[in-house]
């Protein structure tokens, strides 16, 4: 419940479901060990829509290609941002 609004945003951007939406976004937060929270949700929402908005990439594209490689990323000590940019 505390990321409900950021990834109901992110679900409406990307026009994911809610149950999708809710995947790729607690995917995000766990592969970063990140504490699961508002704040959290809402950074990766804006930087899945800032990436969008700057590449040829859709925030759906960039939720999927996360969702695969933010464990990696986190082990090899890569923030959230670096790890979006390098996507692109």
């Amino acid at each position: 419940m505390q990321i409900t609004n950021a990834t109901l945003k992110m679900g409406r951007i990307a026009s994911l479901s809610a149950s999708d939406a809710t995947d790729r976004m607690t995917n995000a937060l766990r592969g970063f060990n990140m504490e699961i929270n508002e704040m959290n949700a809402e950074r990766i929402s804006d930087v899945y829509s800032k990436l969008a908005a700057v590449t040829a990439s859709d925030t759906r594209e960039i939720s999927i290609a996360m969702t695969k490689t933010a464990s990696i990323a986190n082990n090899a000590n890569m923030e959230l941002e670096t790890t979006a940019a390098l996507l692109s």
